[in-house]
């Protein structure tokens, strides 16, 4: 039975850390990889799913539809914000990473000065199941799930819809797009409105299993940075699912042998190695495989 409760324990911090990773980098992902922003505000967008999602619940609004409200009103402050400030630093990469990176300190050192150093936090629900003497959360196991469908549910949007056919076709030719008679502008504020809501769903997902507060973002960012660079963009969504799960695999495995500070520091070397050996991210070593 102990070697039973071990192998669980371990293929359930396995898909743990693997829907961690993919919630946290699907919004930023898409931003980057449609729009070629870097984002350094994607922490905050985050916070403000979760601090929408924890006002929400404690005015007696039931939980899903919390988290629901935490991604729409994450999305319209997105579409606000591309409005007002992002669209002016399309084509300038160090000039969006520098402005993005004022909204963080802005929007934090705002909520800071706002609501102080820390909200109420969300009770986790759904309960728990026991593997001999291990313990584990139901919630855990539905966020694995959810990030599996919401990733083919993305996919189906730019795959299958008209909004998705004039974002591809935006971001590989703005130019021609837009003669042929495609809203750019409005392709570009719908884009970043929703790889902002999508990274207020995950904070509002993330905000029943940690602290909320001003600073809440910041222990995101890094990590779903690393994934979307190691993805790349050449296919954001083979490219993420790919990067996601061998990540998880190498941080998994050794928090499980050694401890989380460990696992911490493979991901970022296997990251750094994988970098060096695809520059452009796994994405594009598939898609030479495939021609």
């Amino acid at each position: 039975m102990h070697s039973l409760s071990s192998f669980v324990g371990l293929i359930y911090q396995y898909a743990d850390t693997v829907s961690f990773l993919i919630l946290s980098a699907i919004g930023l992902i898409i931003i980057f990889g449609m729009m070629g922003v870097i984002n350094l505000a994607h922490g905050e967008m985050m916070m403000v799913g979760a601090y929408t999602t924890s006002f929400a619940y404690y005015s007696g609004i039931p939980l899903i539809i919390s988290v629901i409200l935490g991604g729409l009103v994450t999305s319209v402050f997105g579409i606000l914000l591309e409005r007002l400030i992002i669209r002016r630093f399309y084509g300038q990469l160090l000039s969006s990473l520098v402005a993005t990176w004022g909204l963080s300190l802005l929007l934090s050192q705002g909520a800071l000065l706002a609501f102080g150093p820390q909200i109420k936090t969300v009770p986790t629900p759904m309960g728990s199941f026991s593997v001999g003497e291990l313990s584990f959360s139901n919630y855990r196991v539905f966020l694995f799930i959810f990030s599996i469908f919401l990733i083919i549910g993305v996919w189906s949007i730019f795959n299958w819809t008209r909004f998705g056919l004039q974002a591809r076709a935006t971001m590989e030719n703005p130019k021609m797009a837009k003669a042929l008679g495609v809203n750019t502008h409005r392709i570009y504020a719908l884009t970043f409105g929703l790889g902002a809501g999508l990274a207020g769903i995950a904070g509002g997902l993330f905000a029943l299993t940690a602290t909320i507060g001003p600073f809440y973002g910041q222990s995101y960012t890094p990590q779903a940075f690393i994934t979307v660079v190691v993805g790349g963009i050449a296919n954001i969504f083979s490219g993420l699912i790919a990067s996601a799960f061998s990540l998880a695999a190498v941080k998994t495995a050794f928090v499980f042998q050694y401890n989380i500070l460990i696992g911490h520091v493979s991901m970022l070397i296997i990251a750094i190695i994988s970098i060096r050996m695809m520059p452009e991210g796994i994405s594009q070593w598939l898609e030479q495989r495939k021609s």
